[in-house]
């Protein structure tokens, strides 16, 4: 079973800044204290001197931790995302400004022309 946290830290490292994103830290204790849980409940379910009752039990609880921690990393992806698209939309409108001034002097220039066809 692959660890949760091996997740976590390939999205938070491709994702870190100078400074934690807000929660970052929580997320991680989160998502570490869930690894844990389904640590000690896989070696519960998986051990042949758990009851069958027991195993049912455990088995509930790594699931329950292990979709805890997919929500977690859905967010941290969304959020990922979130910030991308607000990137690109900088971008977009960066480009926008720089090449507006351009096309209005294009079309000063063609007005020009168009007047200076007219004198004639």
């Amino acid at each position: 079973m692959t660890s949760p946290a091996s997740n976590t830290d390939v999205t938070e490292d491709k994702n870190r800044s100078t400074q934690p994103a807000p929660g970052e830290e929580t997320r991680k204790w989160i998502l570490q204290s869930l690894r844990e849980v389904m640590e000690i409940a896989m070696r519960r379910v998986t051990s042949p001197k758990t009851l069958a009752s027991e195993r049912i039990k455990w088995s509930r609880i790594a699931i329950a931790a292990g979709q805890a921690c997919n929500a977690i990393l859905r967010d941290v992806e969304i959020d990922a995302l979130k910030q991308q698209i607000n990137e690109l939309k900088q971008l977009t409108l960066d480009r926008l400004t720089d090449e507006e001034p351009d096309s209005d002097e294009d079309r000063a220039d063609q007005t020009r022309s168009e007047e200076a066809g007219e004198e004639d």
